[in-house]
């Protein structure tokens, strides 16, 4: 992977993301990742549960959760931070902060750290890895929702069709290479447009993060559209949607000293 480091703050972008995700968040927040996330958390029976969610962004999730439970939002853009505020319910607090540097407040008791699709988009992901245990509990959870980082890789990765065989399929063209990879958040604007950078790992670099910072996995899970298509290609695509996961989860416990 190149080691240059990158602007990784969605700070430009933050008009541009409000309005994809709103204020229930994207199809996939709404159809997808929040329920999945929420039926997580709701596993062990725990009537008020402290949260800290790492890169936020404008912490969409907090307005599904519970009112009894308490949300900690964390953001390197002020954007994103002021949105959060700006239509979050009660038991929130919010911080301009840098997820892979020392977070600025001491409380080392969470419940649960979130990492919903953000990790992938931060440069040095061992670092957040490291401040999510430090501000877990013993036997807390991390809870890391990745875009698969098997079959959704920037540029390595796409959908081709096999006519012969009326399949559709997912080609990727390079797995185990690290990579950093600019996107644009507008193509129709060309050199113009704003760039995020997506960091793609494979799933074993995960593994041994989490294992070199005392976490346990606890499970895998790997979430797949619920979409439907219309149309002449209807039976290969929605066959291709249940086989491919567009979301890879990894649930991992906090060991006890």
């Amino acid at each position: 992977m190149n080691q240059q480091t990158k602007n990784t703050s969605w700070e430009k972008v933050a008009p541009w993301y409000g309005s994809l995700v709103k204020e229930k968040g994207h199809y996939y927040h709404e159809h997808v990742i929040f329920p999945n996330v929420l039926r997580l958390l709701q596993t062990r029976n725990i009537q008020t549960k402290a949260l800290l969610d790492l890169g936020c962004g404008p912490a969409v999730l907090a307005q599904h959760l519970p009112p009894s439970w308490t949300y900690w939002g964390i953001d390197l853009s002020p954007s994103m931070i002021k949105g959060a505020k700006s239509s979050s319910r009660q038991n929130t607090n919010f911080w301009i902060a840098d997820a892979t540097r020392t977070l600025p407040f001491s409380k080392k008791d969470f419940d649960v750290v979130l990492l919903i699709l953000s990790l992938q988009n931060i440069q040095e992901a061992e670092k957040v890895i490291e401040n999510a245990f430090l501000h877990l509990k013993p036997e807390g959870e991390l809870i890391i929702v990745l875009n698969h980082p098997l079959f959704r890789i920037p540029k390595q990765s796409s959908w081709e069709i096999d006519r012969k065989e009326k399949i559709q399929y997912r080609r990727v063209d390079g797995y185990l290479s690290f990579s950093d990879t600019p996107l644009q958040t507008n193509p129709s604007k060309g050199k113009n447009s704003e760039v995020v950078y997506s960091f793609h790992r494979p799933l074993s670099y995960y593994s041994q993060i989490l294992e070199k910072n005392k976490f346990t996995i606890q499970r895998i899970e790997e979430w797949i559209s619920d979409k439907t298509s219309e149309g002449g290609c209807k039976e290969m695509e929605d066959k291709a949607r249940r086989e491919f996961p567009l979301f890879l989860t990894l649930v991992a416990v906090k060991k006890s000293a």
